[in-house]
């Protein structure tokens, strides 16, 4: 996390990480701060759909629909885009402690 911010590290009109939420990881593999989110997942127990914009073009079509552009990664929290690896990896590990 981020100890000199006082509050949540992402964005507020994020959905809060405080129940069960649906996710999907738009994503390709040769981007750095794709890899970032990735690590993460391995090392946290969060089920998420990954999507992969360069091996299907519609998962790009959709990422633009639902983002507005071709930014990856991007984390779809019930419908709501999450971009920037910090932001994402912060709220997978909210989102990962709620569980405990």
């Amino acid at each position: 996390m981020f100890p000199w911010r006082s509050g949540p590290s992402w964005p507020a009109s994020a959905p809060t990480p405080d129940r069960p939420r649906v996710l999907a990881l738009y994503k390709y593999d040769a981007c750095p701060y794709c890899a970032r989110v990735q690590r993460a997942l391995e090392r946290l127990p969060v089920e998420v759909e990954r999507r992969d914009v360069r091996q299907s073009p519609e998962w790009r079509k959709d990422l633009v629909a639902r983002a507005g552009g071709t930014q990856v990664p991007c984390l779809l929290i019930d419908d709501y885009p999450l971009l920037e690896s910090a932001d994402i990896v912060a709220w997978l590990e909210a989102y990962a402690a709620r569980a405990k």
